[in-house]
């Protein structure tokens, strides 16, 4: 069975669905909640565990309640946690997400005592694929650097140069429209091609023999294959929240690869994973079945 490990930002996600953004100022009741755990390379490894890759999950949680719910909800997935460490001077991250309803965008509050990385970066296995989200840069770069020939995707999502410095580290980037407009300096203009071309060039010329993937929301996903640059359209469905489809996106990916497809099929299963995904409210409570993707990708490819 395939061996993978996702290491980076573990937090409890708060769901809070609205018909409308609360006025500044004033009190608002919520009346309808989801609650589990989240942060991109937790659930990025939640969905390759719940695809069937036997994965392990490396971060940082608090020793509260928070942080017993996230071990539950690993173990119940069968999720290696041997690799989480424990803070007992910090709370477990939360991230409270507005979801509004009416117009079908949210807004995320992360909330944290501080930033915390994993002290130690020691497993007693060899990966066939690793999975880092750019939170825990240190240690990002340490488990690349032991496992240098092992498949390795990048979330890049997170605008720092702490996040660029590993471009150069991992086999595939997938990064979202404005890490890549902001690590290049140029704007994706969709009324000219060319600004796509030359914002992936860019990336390339920046990182050499790294592979990258411009995910641009729901116009699908830029990437390149035989020295083509081309865009893959995303799922059409009747959206109903976004939050967490880019993380989806990426674990489909990542999923793909590690059993051998070649990266044009990784992301049209990624736009399939991400586009199902925003049929339902949350992220880790949005993610597909791995039925589903293959169905929806055997019916149009």
């Amino acid at each position: 069975m395939l061996k993978a490990i996702c290491l980076g930002r573990i937090c409890y996600d708060i769901n809070l669905i609205v018909d409308k953004m609360p006025e500044e100022g004033s009190t608002t009741e919520f009346f309808e909640k989801q609650a589990c755990g989240g942060g991109a390379a937790a659930n990025i490894g939640y969905s390759l565990a719940k695809w069937g890759i036997n994965t392990a999950v490396s971060g940082v949680i608090g020793n509260d309640l928070n942080g017993s719910r996230i071990r539950k909800e690993f173990e119940t997935m069968h999720i290696d946690t041997r690799y989480i460490e424990p803070s007992y001077d910090n709370d477990t991250a939360i991230s409270t997400i507005v979801i509004n309803k009416s117009t079908k965008t949210h807004t995320i509050y992360n909330i944290s005592d501080k930033y915390i990385g994993l002290k130690k970066c020691d497993f007693d296995f060899s990966p066939d694929l690793i999975c880092v989200d750019g939170y825990d840069v240190v240690q990002a770069k340490a488990l690349l650097e032991r496992f240098p020939s092992c498949l390795s995707v990048l979330d890049a999502s997170i605008i720092t140069s702490s996040v660029a410095s590993l471009l150069r580290k991992v086999k595939y980037a997938v990064c979202t429209k404005e890490f890549a407009e902001s690590a290049t300096g140029t704007k994706i203009d969709f009324q000219e091609p060319s600004s796509l071309v030359d914002v992936y060039q860019k990336l390339k010329k920046k990182a050499g023999s790294t592979e990258f993937v411009i995910t641009l929301g729901d116009r699908g996903a830029l990437y390149c294959i035989n020295n083509q640059i081309k865009i893959s359209p995303s799922l059409k469905v009747e959206t109903i929240d976004t939050h967490g489809s880019g993380t989806i996106f990426r674990a489909a990916f990542a999923y793909t690869l590690a059993n051998g497809g070649d990266v044009e099929k990784a992301v049209k299963m990624g736009n399939i994973a991400a586009g199902l995904s925003t049929t339902k409210y949350g992220a880790r409570t949005s993610i597909p079945t791995l039925e589903e993707i293959k169905n929806i990708y055997e019916q149009n490819y």
